[in-house]
C-alpha cells in the first residue's frame, strides 16, 4: 500500500502530466472551433455552460460535504458507514438531476433577452438543450462515485481516465468539425462522452472497492447534523461560485455581445487552464490533506499548512505574471491579431488569476476541516458585492470586460482574501493568525511590486512575432520570476522543504 506522500506525490505527476497534454488538445479544439464554426458559436458555448453552471446550484454542495465526510470511516476501515454514506448521495444525486432539468427548461424563455436576440432558431434550441441533457446525465448516472475515489486519494485514477476520454472523443469531434461544421452534431458527441466517461468510472469504482454486497451501518444522529450543517454551509458557497464565475459571461452577453464572449474566452481558456491545473495540483491532496487533519498532531498539519501554502503562492505568482508578458503574442500567434483584447483586460487578468490562485491551497485546508458551516455568511456577502460592483461598472459606468472583472477582483479582496484564512486558523488549526497575515502582506506586495515593473517594461518593449520568438520570451520569462522566488525566499523554511524535496526526488530518478 502506498505511503500519504507517495500517493500525494503520484496524484500531482498525474495532475501536471495531464494538465499539458490536455492543454494541447484544448488549444487545437479552439482553433478548428473558431476556424470552422466563427465566433458565434463559441460565445453560445461560453453562455449556455455559464447558463447551467449557475443551475448547479441545486448540487448544494453535497459532493464536497459527503467527500468530507467519508475521510474518517476510511481512516478508520467502517466499510459499512462508506456504503451508508454513498447511497445517501446516490439517491440525493437522482433529485438534482431532475431539479436541473426543471430549472434548464424554465430557462428557455429568457435566452433571446440573454443572447440579444428577438427570437431562437430551432438549431439554438436544440444546442441549449442538448448542453441540458449532458449536465443533467452527469447527476442521473454513477459521477457520485467519483467522491469514492477521491477520499480514497486516488484521484490520479480519474484524471487518466478521463484524458484518454478526451483524446478519442477529441479526435472523432475534429472530424466531425471538418467533415460537416455542425455544432448540433459535436455537442451529441459531447453528451455521448459524458455517458461512456460515467460508466466507466462506475465500473473502475466498483472494480477498486466493492460495495454492493456491504450491508449499511446507518448513520448517527450526530453524523446526520454534521452533514447538514456541512450542506448549508456549502450552499452558501454555491450561490457565491455561481454568482462570480457563472454570471460573467451571462452578463457579457446581455450588456455587449454573444461575439465579445467569444473573444474574451479565447484569453481565458488560457487563464483557465493555468488556473484548473493549480486547482487541481492542490486539490489532488485534499485527501491526504483530511487523512493528516484526522491521524496527526496541530503542529504537524500547520507545518504542511505553510508548505502547501508557500507552493501555492510560487505557482500563482508565477502563472499570473507570465500572463501580462506572453499572452498577446500568444493570442497573435494561434488565432491571429483580430483576436486580441486591450492590454488593459490582460493587466485585470493577471490579478483576477493571481486573486483566484491565491486561494487554493487554503481551499484544502478548508475542506479538510469541514469549515463549511462556520463561514456561511462570506459566501453571501461575496455574491452580492460581486453582481452589484459588476453591474455597476457594467450598466452605470460602461466599463465593459474591465467593469466584470474589476467586480470580481474587487469582491473577491473584500471578502475571501482575508475571511477565509480567519476561519482555517480560528476553527481548524485553531492558532493566532498573526505570523500569516505578515506572510500575506509581505506575498502580495512582491506580486503587485513585480506586476508594476513588467507594466512599466511593456510600455517600452514589443516582443518579436514568431514561434521561436515567443519560445524564447517564456522561457526567459519563467527563469526571471523563478529567479526573483529564489532570491526573495531563498532561506525561507518552506521554499528549503520544497527544494529538498525537488532535488532529492530528481536525484533519485537520474540514479535510476
Amino acid at each position: 500500500m502506498k505511503t500519504r506522500t507517495q500517493q500525494a506525490l503520484h496524484n500531482s505527476f498525474s495532475t501536471i502530466s495531464i494538465f499539458f497534454l490536455r492543454l494541447i488538445f484544448e488549444f487545437i479544439n479552439r482553433l478548428l472551433f473558431l476556424r470552422f464554426l466563427g465566433v458565434y458559436y463559441l460565445g453560445l458555448n461560453g453562455i449556455f455552460t455559464s447558463i447551467l453552471g449557475t443551475l448547479s446550484l441545486a448540487e448544494l454542495g453535497i459532493g464536497t460535504s459527503i467527500t468530507f465526510a467519508l475521510y474518517k470511516p476510511i481512516a478508520e476501515s467502517k466499510t459499512r458507514k462508506i456504503v451508508a454514506y454513498m447511497r445517501l448521495y446516490r439517491a440525493i444525486y437522482r433529485v438534482i438531476a431532475f431539479i436541473i432539468l426543471l430549472l434548464g427548461l424554465a430557462v428557455l424563455p429568457f435566452l433571446p433577452t440573454i443572447l440579444q436576440e428577438s427570437s431562437l432558431t430551432t438549431e439554438v434550441i436544440s444546442i441549449y438543450l442538448l448542453f441540458l441533457m449532458n449536465s443533467v446525465m452527469g447527476y442521473l448516472l454513477f459521477s457520485y462515485k467519483q467522491s469514492l475515489l477521491v477520499a480514497y486519494r486516488e484521484n490520479y485514477v480519474i484524471s487518466w481516465m478521463n484524458f484518454g476520454i478526451i483524446i478519442v472523443s477529441s479526435l472523432i469531434q475534429w472530424i466531425v468539425l471538418f467533415t460537416t461544421q455542425s455544432y448540433l452534431l459535436v455537442r451529441t458527441l459531447i453528451l455521448l462522452t459524458t455517458l461512456v466517461s460515467n460508466l466507466l468510472i462506475s465500473y473502475l469504482v466498483d472494480k477498486r472497492h466493492p460495495l454492493n454486497d456491504e450491508e449499511i451501518e446507518p448513520l448517527t444522529p450526530s453524523e446526520k447534523s454534521s452533514l447538514k450543517k456541512n450542506v448549508f454551509g456549502n450552499l452558501a458557497g454555491s450561490i457565491a461560485g455561481a454568482v462570480v464565475f457563472s454570471t460573467d459571461n451571462i452578463l457579457m452577453s446581455t450588456f455587449i455581445s454573444v461575439a465579445t464572449v467569444g473573444l474574451y474566452s479565447n484569453y481565458t481558456i488560457i487563464t483557465g487552464s493555468l488556473n484548473s491545473f493549480l486547482s487541481q495540483l492542490m486539490g489532488s491532496q485534499r485527501s491526504t490533506v483530511g487523512n493528516l487533519v484526522h491521524t496527526s498532531d496541530g503542529e504537524k498539519v500547520y507545518q504542511m499548512f505553510k508548505r502547501y501554502n508557500f507552493l501555492n503562492f510560487a505557482i500563482a505568482f508565477l502563472f499570473s505574471l507570465s500572463i501580462v508578458i506572453l499572452i498577446q503574442p500568444f493570442i497573435m500567434l494561434w488565432l491571429g491579431k483580430e483576436y486580441l483584447l486591450s492590454s488593459r483586460i490582460v493587466a485585470l487578468l493577471s490579478v483576477y488569476t493571481f486573486v483566484q490562485m491565491y486561494r487554493y491551497a487554503g481551499f484544502v485546508f478548508y475542506n479538510a476541516y469541514g469549515l463549511y458551516w462556520e463561514s456561511r455568511h462570506k459566501p453571501i456577502a461575496e455574491a452580492v458585492l460581486n453582481l452589484t460592483l459588476s453591474l455597476l461598472f457594467l450598466a452605470v459606468f460602461k466599463w465593459g470586460i474591465e467593469g466584470i472583472l474589476l467586480g470580481t477582483i474587487c469582491s473577491t479582496l473584500l471578502t475571501n482574501t482575508w475571511f477565509e484564512p480567519y476561519i482555517i486558523f480560528k476553527y481548524g488549526l485553531k492558532r493566532p493568525i498573526t505570523e500569516f497575515v505578515w506572510t500575506n502582506v509581505k506575498q502580495w506586495g512582491l506580486f503587485f511590486g513585480v506586476l508594476g515593473l513588467i507594466h512599466w517594461l511593456n510600455t517600452l518593449l514589443v516582443l518579436p512575432y514568431g514561434l521561436l520568438p515567443w519560445l524564447c520570451a517564456a522561457t526567459l520569462t519563467v527563469l526571471a520570476l523563478s529567479s526573483i522566488i529564489f532570491l526573495v525566499y531563498n532561506k525561507n523554511e518552506e521554499f528549503k522543504w520544497w527544494w529538498q524535496l525537488l532535488t532529492s526526488r530528481f536525484a533519485k530518478l537520474i540514479r535510476k
